[in-house]
């Protein structure tokens, strides 16, 4: 019989604290915009050297994430609290520039851990989105479980969590595409010709 845990109950086995912690790791940044309508710079991000878009079928693997420690979250909070204090950064300023620094950060780690396990024969890296921390794994379930119980991935989650990692990565605006502007110029002409048919 088969000892091996199935695909299916690999995050069980996995530990649900650890996934669950994770449960809003899709809603990473991602370049997308914040609240304030001002676009997150991601360019600065360290980049990996595997493709974002996977060759197969991401429910097909396992996404594993990968965070900074919580001592450098920390320091980067204290950094930027000190900034707002110090006047060198308004609020709205304090949360784009946060989100910056933090996806250098986790940009950081995932291309420390492909670094490292890029190589690993029992484990494939299949593609990873490096502001996001997330890499879609292949392997043997035995493999990708040790992944998570020897601390070297934070968190598994399913495989499909991937694919829309770059969904969101997909629909997120590009910086300076103009479409805003567009948008006010379509309107404005719209209310022009409006007023041309109201005259008599």
């Amino acid at each position: 019989m088969d000892t091996h845990p199935t695909r299916r109950r690999l995050l069980q086995l996995g530990g649900a604290g650890a996934t669950a912690s994770l449960a809003g790791c899709t809603q990473f940044d991602l370049g997308q915009s914040d609240d304030s309508g001002t676009e997150t710079d991601t360019e600065s991000a360290a980049e990996l050297e595997v493709d974002r878009e996977p060759d197969m079928d991401p429910e097909d693997g396992i996404t594993a994430i990968v965070q900074p420690d919580q001592e450098e979250f920390e320091a980067l909070e204290a950094e930027i609290r000190e900034e707002i204090e110090s006047g060198d950064l308004e609020q709205m300023e304090a949360q784009v520039e946060f989100q910056r620094r933090q996806a250098e950060l986790t940009a950081a780690s995932a291309a420390e851990f492909e670094s490292e396990f890029g190589d690993d024969d029992d484990l494939s890296i299949e593609a990873g989105i490096a502001e996001a921390g997330a890499f879609l794994l292949d392997g043997s379930d035995e493999r990708l479980v040790d992944t998570l119980r020897n601390g070297e991935v934070d968190g598994l989650i399913p495989g499909e969590e991937y694919a829309l990692m770059l969904e969101q990565q997909a629909e997120a605006p590009a910086p300076g595409d103009g479409s805003d502007a567009e948008d006010v110029e379509d309107t404005d002409d719209a209310e022009s010709e409006d007023d041309g048919e109201d005259d008599p």
